[in-house]
């Protein structure tokens, strides 16, 4: 609720996290950087590996105090607006940034704290997802689809959001 206020929104309106990344200071790199990235620097860069990430904050802050926001421009908007709202999350609580760490077999990936994503997760889809709204919705009988299409958001977003709600037998109840 903390961000819907921070956004300026009421419960019952859609959250635009593209307009809520600057209130966190969040800066969203375009898709236009990753065009001049792939032509530039050649395909190995962004396309190969493509499918292997969704988004992530450069840790270093601007001049003017906003952090960078990389969004996979190949994936779809939708799913893009929840990386993004984790992105914003993960800022707005002041999670610890990941480090680059060395593998086992030598190659530098990035450490990975599961309670931070998933409680980054879980935020970022209660504020696009409130309670207030999806039950009334999921009591009346509406899909996943529906909702999906009503909130703006990806038929797996809602499904994650009905189940961790533990809201799926009434789900299915109404079907």
């Amino acid at each position: 609720m903390a961000l819907r206020k921070l956004a300026r929104v009421a419960t019952k309106e859609l959250l635009d996290p593209w307009r809520l990344a600057a209130a966190v200071g969040l800066k969203v790199v375009d898709d236009e950087f990753f065009k001049v990235l792939v032509r530039e620097q050649g395909p190995e860069l962004t396309l190969a590996g493509r499918d292997h990430w969704s988004g992530g904050v450069y840790p270093r802050p601007l001049p003017n105090g906003m952090l960078l926001c990389f969004l996979n421009p190949w994936h779809s908007r939708r799913r893009r607006k929840i990386t993004l709202m984790e992105e914003i999350v993960h800022v707005h609580l002041g999670h610890k940034p990941t480090k680059l760490v060395l593998s086992a077999d030598g190659l530098e990936v990035r450490d990975f704290d599961r309670s931070q994503e998933a409680e980054a997760y879980g935020i970022g889809a209660a504020a696009l997802i409130p309670w207030v709204t999806l039950f009334p919705e999921l009591n009346k009988g509406s899909t996943i689809q529906d909702l999906a299409e009503g909130y703006d958001v990806t038929t797996q977003l809602v499904l994650y959001r009905v189940k961790i709600t533990g809201a799926y037998r009434l789900y299915i109840s109404r079907q």
